[in-house]
């Protein structure tokens, strides 16, 4: 499974001595190339997921590229950072990677003590992220502003084979303002406790579509049991996990 940017930025700074510049980090431009190849902008990338580990009191930012390490629990940040959808035009497009480049950077396990998720590769069917630790799998949904009693689903025939098998996704749902780039809200919901009647097919895409035929879904949770994740403020993992047993 390949490595999140935060676990492979974590693992570069703990090589490094406690007090360190991001000149250090840009030396290593290369070998991050490696595990994501198709990212022409690795040094914006590294810039980011600083950014985030000083806000997750990581690290203490001194300006003038110099850092210090701090041996503290990771705290969550709020800030989205819309600049990284730049290549893209859509918005749909936009909201989607910088969310989940936000997730990458934020989200833990809820099912064992591992404090990230990675990113599956696009097009994996069903979830967007998994756990290198426990392979816990859970699907990301976002929206701006606050969601009703139904989302938005995937392709309708993988996530009903994926309940049928007893391996529905984990959902993440993120309430985001896009107008100050910040996540407000966030739960979670046991994939367990989606069951097929709750995934209502969509029409197939008319033939005209690039996806011609195409079945997508909505998924009801409403009434469903779920966590807090973010409201606003992000609460404590070890309450979440707690908390995650309780619905289970």
């Amino acid at each position: 499974m390949q490595p999140s940017w935060k676990a492979l930025i974590q693992e570069i700074v703990a090589q490094l001595p406690a007090e360190f510049s991001l000149r250090d980090l840009l030396k290593h431009e290369a070998d991050l190339a490696r595990f994501y190849p198709a990212n022409k902008h690795i040094a914006a990338k590294i810039r980011q997921t600083l950014q985030i580990l000083r806000d997750q009191g990581m690290i203490a930012f001194h300006g003038d590229g110099r850092y210090t390490k701090r041996n503290v629990a990771p705290r969550y940040s709020p800030i989205i950072d819309f600049s990284g959808g730049e290549n893209l035009t859509s918005r749909a497009q936009i909201a989607r990677q910088v969310l989940e480049t936000w997730a990458e950077l934020n989200l833990f396990c809820f099912a064992c003590d591992a404090d990230a998720l990675t990113r599956l590769t696009a097009n994996t069917p069903v979830a967007d992220f998994a756990c290198a630790k426990c392979a816990a799998r859970y699907q990301l949904k976002g929206k701006n502003g606050r969601f009703g009693g139904t989302i938005p689903g995937a392709a309708y025939k993988p996530l009903v084979d994926a309940i049928r098998a007893g391996a529905c996704p984990h959902y993440v749902l993120v309430e985001y303002d896009e107008r100050y780039s910040t996540v407000v809200f966030g739960t979670a919901i046991a994939g367990p406790h989606i069951t097929e009647d709750r995934v209502i097919a969509r029409k197939p895409l008319a033939e005209s579509a690039r996806r011609a035929g195409w079945i997508g879904c909505s998924v009801v949770i409403e009434g469903l049991p779920s966590v807090a994740l973010v409201e606003p403020t992000s609460l404590d993992p070890g309450k979440v996990r707690a908390d995650w047993q309780t619905i289970l």
